[in-house]
């Protein structure tokens, strides 16, 4: 098994485009780190330079203390599951998921060994008679995860797997890949543009904007404390909202204001990390999740009252998702209690929770 470790890395390419700039990550053994952004972003790019796939303009990658900068692909002990799964068609199961260890020279005894037990990691233990043809989308993806496993690779990278997957299968997969990183005990680097995935399935979470490394760390820290708006507006579905605000010394306090009429004072224990931004204009952040329908508010938060009418009301079953706008035409959204009857057209005195907002410097973007 292996760490990673990469170390100033920048890929430039001949154009003058810097696809990814100066990151620095470190994975430890056994770690499961989702790279996550837009498309674009960097993030295959640098899975890509991981795998050996893409040359490196600068900065060293390290693969269980080795630089591998210079070492071939099929020598840095790595397997890769792309996002196309590329099975041979003329070949059944077994062939496909045993056809790198047979290049290699490895006996037919051990490949049936190693392909068996795969599959029954995998649960198409079954399947392994058949053609790729007659498999489902979830099934291909099955074999070929089961091709990367029999290598018995020090990491495993994944380059959007899931992508062709219909929703349900996703869902389901996503279970089954977390549960195969705890059984095989191998560092997996995972690329992807959905947040569920990244949220969902990774020890830690790597998100890249324009090849720029925005935060790296668990998903619910990120989640919790984004570093900046994009990172804020990026996890969670739906995003986080944002206003224009300012910080204004109001009787001895501080007050936030926001275009739209949301007038509240700042609770004491953030006076003093705010306190240098007062008179500047800001961002406040707030979730969908931490704005409450009146009549829905729960204990233990600081409610404090936007008037808003609803425009748009979408039925969640478990949630209502309301779109609202301000007085000055602004628009937000909310998650609200399920129980909560909204028409389009309705105004409403909707309850913000101050306990859970987010403060960014309008100028750089970087939370406050």
């Amino acid at each position: 098994m292996a760490s990673v470790v990469f170390e100033q890395v920048t890929k430039q390419y001949e154009n003058g485009y810097t696809a990814v700039k100066d990151l620095n990550i470190e994975l430890e053994d056994k770690e499961f780190l989702v790279l996550v952004g837009p498309s674009g972003c960097g993030k295959t790019t640098s899975l890509r330079m991981l795998a050996g796939l893409e040359d490196i303009s600068s900065g060293s990658i390290y693969i269980g203390g080795q630089r591998v900068n210079n070492v071939t692909p099929k020598d840095r002990d790595i397997a890769m599951v792309f996002q196309s799964y590329a099975l041979y068609p003329h070949m059944s199961v077994a062939d496909n998921m045993g056809f790198s260890l047979d290049l290699k020279g490895v006996n037919k005894r051990e490949i049936r060994q190693r392909v068996e037990e795969a599959g029954r990691q995998l649960g198409i233990e079954q399947l392994l008679d058949r053609k790729p043809a007659q498999l489902s989308g979830g099934q291909r993806q099955r074999v070929a995860l089961g091709r990367a496993i029999v290598r018995s690779p020090a990491v495993f990278l994944m380059d959007e797997p899931l992508s062709n997957l219909d929703a349900k299968l996703r869902v389901q997969a996503r279970a089954e890949l977390s549960q195969l990183h705890k059984k095989v005990g191998t560092t997996f680097v995972y690329v992807t543009h959905d947040q569920a995935e990244a949220m969902t399935m990774g020890t830690r979470i790597a998100v890249m904007n324009q090849g720029i490394l925005q935060q790296i760390d668990t998903p619910q820290n990120v989640y919790d404390h984004p570093a900046n708006i994009f990172v804020a507006g990026f996890l969670g579905s739906p995003s986080m909202n944002f206003f224009d605000a300012e910080l204004v010394q109001q009787d001895g306090s501080l007050v936030i204001k926001t275009e739209g009429g949301l007038t509240a004072p700042i609770p004491r224990d953030r006076l003093q990390r705010y306190s240098e931004f007062a008179e500047r204009p800001v961002v406040f952040g707030i979730r969908p999740e931490s704005i409450y329908h009146p009549q829905y508010v729960p204990p233990g938060i600081q409610p404090v009252g936007v008037q808003a009418t609803a425009s748009v009301v979408e039925l969640m079953g478990h949630e209502v998702i309301v779109y609202f706008t301000l007085v000055n035409g602004s628009e937000f959204l909310a998650r609200l209690d399920p129980r909560a009857k909204v028409s389009p057209g309705e105004q409403l005195e909707l309850q913000f929770d101050f306990t859970r907002f987010h403060l960014f410097d309008q100028e750089s973007e970087q939370v406050i």
